[in-house]
């Protein structure tokens, strides 16, 4: 279907909430880009988010009632769920699966995400964030082939619930062997968790990521029910906040797939929207280098708390479903974007064989980097650029924020004197250090794909794209490096040229020489199907859908 992008005649919204600010972008009836800023509020995201429309609200001379009743469409992409997640701050979460396999996901593959050598003794053990004690088996078993050879055993359904009565355990995980050749005992089973007076929040692996491999299936189970009761409060406020300020259209939810879709959808699905607003970014690359002859891109964001990177190649969005969010397999099909912590608010320090060091730990919004003011004393990567002149402290935020070089000289001066060198040696040594290691990280995803940097255009993006970009190029002899109009709105742009849409997978595993051409038209058609009747529910007409057909293969 056609991207927001290509629709004239009624007023769109893009918000993207950021580590450090939230972005709103207005596409006017004219088709012409209006961009503001707001403070991201991590207590509450929805503030900052109301806040930036405020801001638009007012540049349109419009009260916020009519600026959202003049607006059809607001794409949102969040950090939410991604947040929730690496903070540990997660719902407290049960889990009920078939006896016997309850520790499924503690075993994992023999080991997990290892960023260092599997040798390494000091990694400590990993820790589920279902502890084992909530993780309770029942009587039931689904063979591969989708018979059904022990219906689920309701009494134990019944009983695992009752001893999670109690607890406080705010979302359940059902996760049964081969569910994704027939979901029957799963849905028995949810229906049974829904009767409970609790009023628990329930995901289920059939619907969350139906297809074989039981270990990466209840993973995206468990990670979804653990940051589920968060999303949904978040959303069914912000969508009654919305309504009573006057909005009327529809709410659309960046995935982390580059598509968007209903807030409804999202609610019992929440893990699709990790890696929400960075997912748009490739996209926006897309966009702004379409009239261009250049069909390979670097898309470079570097936002407030991190730094994200994604490999276009020949005018392709890479996607993958071997994600990892912290320690957690996340295998939800997801655009490739690469992020490591090196933003504006990354933090500098000296480790302790001397050597100066940038990130990945960041002073965010809140205190965010000393310049700001509001109670940040670290050295920031924001505090380097202002001593070194590259940002105006008169300007910041087009003008709204002051920044205080005072406050950053302090902060650089103490890092200055562990490593023997005046505040403006510090600041460039600061700002040295951030530019090579995104350099040397984008080397690292170029060559693991078999591909020369040299070949690439930069696309920069986020607040301190344009600003570091010139410098990444430099170090990695890139001749070209395109800085958009949008880019400080770099996420939020990347929206507008999404498509609405959603993933839809079934697993049937054979030999090429033995397939069953019978069957996998069948499961095609059923997904088509599902597909039609969700977008049904969007007004969104089956004629105006396009499907494609994909499979995963490999060599025997």
């Amino acid at each position: 279907m056609s991207s927001v992008l290509d629709a004239r005649g009624a007023r769109k919204v893009a918000i993207d909430v950021g580590g450090t600010f939230t972005d709103c972008l207005v596409l006017d009836e004219k088709g012409e880009l209006g961009e503001f800023k707001a403070s991201t509020t991590p207590g509450d995201p929805s503030i900052g988010f109301m806040e930036s429309v405020q801001k638009a609200a007012a540049a349109y001379g419009e009260d916020l009632n009519k600026f959202l009743g003049n607006c059809n469409v607001i794409i949102h992409g969040t950090t939410l769920a991604t947040n929730a997640l690496i903070t540990g701050r997660i719902a407290k979460t049960a889990m009920i699966t078939t006896k016997g396999f309850r520790d499924v996901v503690l075993l994992r593959r023999g080991f997990g995400k290892v960023d260092s050598s599997i040798y390494n003794l000091f990694l400590p053990p990993y820790k589920p964030p279902v502890p084992r004690y909530f993780r309770l088996g029942v009587s039931e078993r689904t063979l591969y082939t989708g018979d059904v050879h022990t219906p689920v055993d309701e009494p134990e359904v019944r009983d695992a619930l009752s001893k999670l009565h109690g607890s406080g355990v705010e979302s359940i995980a059902v996760c049964y062997l081969h569910s994704y050749a027939n979901p029957h005992n799963e849905k028995r089973t949810v229906e049974i968790c829904k009767e409970a007076p609790d009023g628990v929040y329930v995901a289920a692996s059939h619907e969350i990521l139906p297809v074989w491999r039981e270990y990466e299936r209840f993973s995206t189970t468990m990670v979804s029910a653990c940051v589920g009761p968060i999303v949904e409060q978040y959303l069914k406020a912000l969508q009654a906040r919305l309504r009573e300020a006057g909005f009327s259209g529809t709410l659309l939810m960046m995935l982390a797939s580059g598509m968007v879709q209903s807030a409804e959808h999202c609610i019992p699905r929440a893990v699709y929207l990790m890696g929400s607003g960075p997912a748009a970014g490739p996209s926006a690359a897309l966009q702004i280098g379409h009239n261009t002859e250049r069909q390979n891109f670097l898309s470079v964001d570097v936002g407030g708390t991190s730094f994200d990177v994604c490999l276009v190649h020949e005018g392709k969005i890479p996607s993958s479903s071997e994600g990892w969010v912290g320690e957690e397999r996340v295998a939800i099909k997801s655009v490739d974007v690469r992020s490591i912590g090196a933003g504006g608010g990354s933090i500098a320090w000296v480790d302790r064989f001397g050597l100066l060091r940038v990130g990945p730990l960041s002073a965010g919004a809140e205190p965010g980097p000393a310049a700001y003011g509001k109670g940040g004393t670290e050295p920031t990567v924001t505090d380097s650029a202002i001593i070194l002149g590259y940002i105006p402290t008169d300007f910041f935020l087009g003008g709204e924020m002051q920044l205080n070089p005072v406050l950053s000289q302090q902060a650089v001066a103490r890092l200055g004197d562990k490593i023997g060198k005046d505040v403006p040696g510090t600041a460039q040594a600061i700002f040295d250090t951030v530019n090579s290691f995104m350099a040397d990280y984008i080397t690292e995803i170029a060559t693991k794909r078999g591909y020369d940097v040299r070949d690439y255009t930069i696309v920069a993006g986020g607040g301190g794209g344009p600003l570091h970009s010139a410098f990444i190029a430099d170090l990695l002899g890139i001749d070209t490096v395109i800085i958009p109009s949008a880019a400080a709105l770099y996420s939020a742009f990347g929206m507008f040229a999404m498509d609405m849409g959603r993933d839809y997978a079934r697993s049937y595993i054979s030999r090429a020489d033995v397939l069953d051409f019978e069957r996998v038209n069948r499961l095609y058609e059923e997904m088509e199907q599902d597909a039609a009747k969700d977008f049904a529910g969007l007004r969104v007409p089956r004629q105006a859908i396009v499907f494609n057909r994909t499979a995963d293969m490999r060599y025997v």
